[in-house]
């Protein structure tokens, strides 16, 4: 069995200003980065052995800082990018709502996977995000031999994997920045599941 801590990047400035990041790559903000450092010692006592993180700024910079100070590997994918949001990148959540309806906003946030297929004008749906965050996973935890991994990845990521993992129903996440939540990964049925602490 192996163990996945998936960890919410440090803040930034467009966090701050709650403007929906997604593809648009925003580095670490000074509180972001002391977010980052505040997760090393978690990071230790879980006894994390590498860091895989997204390729956007925000998530890497957040795994430099963690596995700099426990002096372990960085590997990237791309795979691990928070959701394509198309032309809702760059807009406040009352921009968004003003732009595109009440409708698709709620159920862009909805918990329930039947709500997965929703998706912002030229934006990803949650599926493609479930389909390609899980396929990223699975390609390091199959070909890399480490047993307790972290993944530094963004909250739309993190949301989506757990809304595939919890029981139907289920109340989402929270998901703020710097937030560690863990997963396990059974390597000989190629399967995950949440501690029982989720279930």
């Amino acid at each position: 069995m192996k163990h996945i801590y998936l960890i919410r990047h440090g803040e930034t400035d467009w966090n701050v200003q709650e403007r929906f990041q997604g593809h648009t790559d925003i580095p670490l903000n000074e509180n972001g980065r002391s977010q980052a450092r505040q997760l090393i010692a978690v990071c230790r006592h879980h006894k994390i052995e590498a860091v895989l993180s997204s390729d956007l700024k925000r998530a890497f910079e957040t795994a430099q800082i963690i596995a700099n100070q426990l002096e372990i590997k960085v590997f990237q994918d791309s795979g691990l990018r928070e959701a394509h949001l198309g032309r809702a990148q760059g807009l406040t959540p009352s921009e968004i709502e003003a732009e595109f309806g009440k409708s698709l906003t709620e159920r862009w946030r909805s918990s329930h996977l039947t709500d997965a297929d929703i998706s912002y004008p030229g934006g990803e749906s949650g599926n493609a995000i479930i389909q390609r965050s899980f396929g990223a996973l699975t390609k390091f935890l199959t070909t890399h031999h480490y047993e307790r991994i972290a993944v530094a990845t963004h909250g739309g990521v993190i949301r989506r994997i757990m809304q595939k993992l919890l029981p139907a129903g289920s109340p989402p996440v929270p998901i703020p920045n710097g937030v560690i939540h863990p997963l396990l990964f059974n390597s000989e049925q190629g399967k995950y599941s949440l501690p029982e602490l989720f279930t």
